[in-house]
């Protein structure tokens, strides 16, 4: 009788306190908890009211219950955020399993009806642990992990049940077997914990979700910056090969109107407007694959590919600046990562050491670029020869508050750090021997 109140009043009090979201997920697990604290009710008069209603019409209603907590599952994970289940299709399942199990108890008896609910638990249970795993691993969410373990525990207890009937050791519900008794305590007991945890990980996910919109926007806003600091010079880049293609095609064009076919002459101008025009294109790529504002999922990347696309959007710069790079890459260092995010990493760092090279009286102005393979991990380093980053400012480099004068990194760092973190990697600062500046960013392999 507690478990059905509580069951009940829980739902009641989800829907109450925490407002309504797209994905129906409170909604779902509401529900879910109102039909198991009614069906748990419902079995505590089996011995007032028909069998027909007590035992098979509530185990009916219990495992719709499950049903409605795997939708709340489904909602959470964003496959189908506005997942609200068919009526009549409930209402043909739960049809459906109580004439099976009125069935199997008039023809087979009522140890085989134990089996028959305890593997249809085990199963919608089992499916539970592996959503909130799901779940789990979409939000990295401790607490999601723990409810699937508890839903896992729950499966095995009702497997236990399974057991006893084969051992003729228990054959019905709350008969009055120890093993029978406590096995039913621990399945209320479970619940009651899944219960307390769904609200603490949904606000969780919640707070997760504000977050990810923040930074996903700060995200779009730096690339306009980042890029658009560079803008004249990328321009000036850009021009050079489409100007040449135009040349070399008007020159092409008037050798053929004239009649003088030079065919050495010709396919050096081809060859000419071909180079010219991948250099081009190869520059627009580079801006594409910063600039796309599409959900990049994490894949394996080589980070000398994302070196190489950045400096084709920095190189103008670089040579306006008198500033030499000098690369070291190692043709191993695969990253499991989202590139477009960790270009946009790097453009960042690479800008501060511009503004930072740029204020400096010195002619052998030098950025180093390595990556290096570790173990389970791969390295990136930027190493500039500049002034480096003062001491009282290196403890907060990484704040939202910093206000060191290099590029604006207060927010350029900070954001640097929000996505390398949810990449799974680390970045670090380190003085050079030299007085310079030197970022480390450390990139998982899976």
């Amino acid at each position: 009788m507690f478990y059905g109140i509580l069951s009940i009043a829980y739902s009641v009090t989800l829907l109450f306190y925490f407002p309504k979201q797209k994905n129906r997920a409170i909604e779902n697990c509401a529900i879910g908890a109102f039909l198991l604290g009614t069906a748990a009710i419902v079995t505590i008069f089996r011995a007032d009211i028909p069998t027909l209603i007590s035992y098979v019409g509530a185990n009916a209603l219990a495992y719709i219950a499950y049903r409605y907590f795997n939708y709340s599952l489904i909602n959470l994970l964003g496959q189908q955020p506005n997942l609200k289940p068919s009526f009549l299709r409930n209402l043909t399942v739960f049809a459906i399993y109580s004439i099976a199990l009125y069935a199997i108890g008039v023809l087979l008896g009522s140890g085989y009806q134990t089996i028959f609910v305890s593997l249809a638990i085990v199963h919608i249970t089992t499916e539970s642990g592996f959503l909130s795993f799901k779940v789990y691993k979409k939000n990295h969410i401790d607490l999601v992990k723990f409810y699937g373990i508890l839903f896992f525990t729950t499966a095995i207890l009702w497997g236990s049940r399974i057991l006893l009937v084969a051992l003729d050791i228990a054959t019905v519900a709350f008969d009055t077997n120890i093993l029978n008794t406590i096995i039913f305590i621990a399945i209320f007991l479970l619940a009651i914990f899944r219960y307390m945890i769904f609200p603490i990980f949904l606000l969780k996910i919640a707070e997760n979700e504000r977050e990810k919109l923040l930074i996903d926007s700060l995200v779009w806003a730096n690339k306009t910056a980042a890029t658009g600091a560079l803008s004249a010079s990328i321009a000036h880049e850009l021009n050079q090969p489409l100007g040449a293609v135009q040349i070399n095609s008007e020159f092409m064009k008037l050798q053929l109107a004239t009649g003088r076919v030079d065919e050495a002459l010709l396919k050096d101008l081809a060859g000419k407007i071909v180079a010219d025009n991948l250099r081009a294109g190869s520059i627009i790529q580079s801006l594409r694959s910063i600039f796309n504002d599409e959900n990049t999922n994490a894949a394996p990347i080589n980070l000398g590919d994302i070196v190489q696309s950045v400096l084709q959007i920095t190189a103008p710069e670089l040579s306006r600046r008198n500033i030499s790079v000098k690369l070291h890459l190692d043709s191993k260092t695969i990253a499991h990562v989202n590139a477009p995010e960790i270009q946009q990493v790097l453009l960042n760092i690479l800008n501060n050491a511009i503004q930072a090279l740029s204020n400096v009286e010195r002619s052998d102005k030098a950025i180093t670029i390595e990556t290096a393979l570790q173990q389970d991990a791969v390295i990136l380093s930027v190493i500039d020869n500049g002034p480096g980053i003062s001491k009282d400012q290196q403890a907060k480099i990484f704040e939202l508050s910093s206000s060191e004068k290099r590029s604006g990194m207060g927010l350029g760092l900070w954001l640097c750090k929000q996505i390398v973190t949810r990449n799974h990697g680390t970045i670090t600062y380190q003085d050079t021997p030299e007085g310079g500046a030197k970022f480390l960013i450390r990139l998982p392999i899976n």
